[in-house]
């Protein structure tokens, strides 16, 4: 909406008489500068990386469209009295006029003739999705370790952590405990604590799918190596029936 407003009070501002006296050298100062001056720019900016040829000139035609920065301050000299003003708003108007449409039929002409589609590196590409991060706890010491590693997971992606609590037998003071230590270790991350019942694998899995997690967090009890687990042990069984990432945590250590 702004650059809408923007332009429409740059055209209001422009004398076309004005326009018309600059437009052949204006045209000169804009083949010179678009030419010359940004081909010279581009080869400084990329010198040393590992753009081959064909993708340094592309960046010539790809980046030759002109427009907010010129409409943003191209009547500012004008406003402030300076000599020229008009011609520098001029030139502003016609640089917006000649590369805003030359680049908009440059990118799509010569991007298949001067670049290759290469393949994606997922390391290297930014989703744009909401990082959520399960923490299954219990009223035991294990809690410290989860609720640790499900926090500095966290900070990295600035994720959100759900607190799951499978309920098995009651106690009460046990859960106040647990959700006074989640508010310790997650002052300063956003979380949610919540409390169920059933099956703890069972419940663990399906609150993951339900909230859309990226990855399940759980304590380990015994000193076994993790594929030593026994069988029925809810660290195995989340294991064994998640499709999700699974990090578990025995005496502060993720494995």
């Amino acid at each position: 909406m702004a650059e809408i407003f923007l332009f429409v009070l740059l055209g209001a501002s422009i004398q076309l008489n004005v326009l018309g006296n600059v437009l052949l050298p204006g045209l000169l100062i804009l083949g010179i500068g678009t030419l010359m001056g940004r081909s010279i720019g581009w080869y400084l900016s990329t010198l040393g990386s590992n753009w081959n040829r064909r993708e340094r000139l592309f960046l010539l035609p790809g980046n030759s469209a002109k427009a907010t920065v010129q409409a943003a301050i191209g009547a500012i000299p004008l406003a402030q009295g300076i000599e020229g003003g008009e011609t520098i708003l001029a030139m502003a108007a016609l640089s917006i006029l000649v590369t805003a449409p030359l680049g908009a039929w440059a990118i799509p002409t010569f991007a298949p003739k001067l670049l290759e589609q290469g393949e994606v590196d997922p390391t290297k590409v930014a989703v744009a999705r909401r990082v959520v991060i399960l923490a299954a706890v219990d009223t035991s010491a294990l809690a410290n370790d989860v609720l640790t590693k499900a926090a500095e997971l966290a900070r990295r992606s600035d994720g959100q952590v759900i607190v799951l609590h499978v309920i098995r037998t009651v106690d009460v003071e046990g859960v106040k405990q647990l959700q006074q230590k989640t508010q310790a270790l997650l002052a300063d991350i956003r979380y949610r604590f919540i409390t169920l019942e059933g099956s703890v694998s069972e419940v663990i899995v399906r609150t993951a799918q339900d909230y859309k997690v990226s990855e399940i967090v759980i304590g380990k009890r015994g000193h076994q190596p993790l594929n030593e687990v026994l069988v029925g042990s809810v660290s195995r069984a989340v294991l064994e029936s998640s499709s999700l990432p699974v990090i578990v945590v025995e005496n502060g250590v993720a494995e």
